[in-house]
């Protein structure tokens, strides 16, 4: 029988391990790109302070559009990595159910994306814009969330974690490129609860939000489902 000591120091030994296989070098690389990003753009509030951010610029330049960036990243090869470390198969052969393992990877992704960017959104906030960066970062993560859960979906229909990164890519770019015509709607993903547009009543845009946010939590959750579906033809994806 464990002691309370044992069992936590055993949990945390645990996490770190997992932490370590699912992100490896992961982490470190997202710290130095996201300070490369902020220090560029900090140059840039100095040095031209005449152009500053308003609180949507903010929020979406400084929080959202970084944001989603790693939730490709974090994702793009979770499955594709372990094709190319040979450790794929050894996955499946073991005991727990593959919904079980694969469903654990996702969510310790979808937490560290949802520290990460909470921490932006509070960065932001003291170094850029003055912005309600909590829920600021609660509602970048949704659109993020949406997007490494499609990116999950396409790493396991393709062989490799850049066309995965490119199919998520592409189709971010469309939801941009249709960001005119979606805006004021409730399909649109980068859709922001606190700024209802002037010809449109409070109460109706809360209405909207919370239909936009349901739709890309069941959404997310279907792409990941049916991911771990098509996993269970693994023979087609190793």
């Amino acid at each position: 029988m464990l002691t309370w000591r044992e069992l936590i120091t055993t949990l945390f030994r645990f996490l770190k391990l997992s932490s370590a296989i699912i992100f490896h070098r992961k982490l470190v690389f997202m710290f130095f790109g996201i300070a490369i990003y902020y220090g560029i753009l900090y140059a840039v509030a100095i040095f031209r302070p005449n152009e500053g951010f308003s609180v949507e610029q903010a929020l979406h330049i400084l929080v959202e559009a970084p944001g989603t960036v790693l939730a490709i990243y974090l994702t793009m090869d979770l499955v594709a990595g372990e094709r190319d470390k040979d450790t794929l198969e050894i996955l499946f052969s073991t005991a727990t159910s593959h919904y079980t393992t694969w469903g654990i990877r996702v969510v310790a992704v979808l937490c560290v994306l949802f520290l990460s960017i909470m921490s932006m959104s509070t960065l932001a906030y003291f170094l850029f814009a003055e912005f309600p960066f909590g829920w600021g970062g609660l509602n970048a993560f949704f659109p993020a969330y949406f997007i490494a859960c499609l990116t999950f979906l396409f790493s396991v229909f393709c062989r490799s974690g850049n066309a995965a990164a490119m199919l998520a890519l592409g189709i971010l770019v469309i939801i941009l490129v249709t960001a005119d015509t979606l805006s004021g709607t409730s399909y649109f993903l980068f859709l922001n609860p606190m700024s209802p547009p002037g010809t449109v009543d409070e109460d109706v845009w809360l209405e909207r939000a919370i239909y936009n946010r349901a739709a890309i939590v069941v959404m997310g959750a279907l792409f990941v489902y049916f991911a771990l579906r098509r996993m269970v033809f693994r023979e087609k994806i190793l």
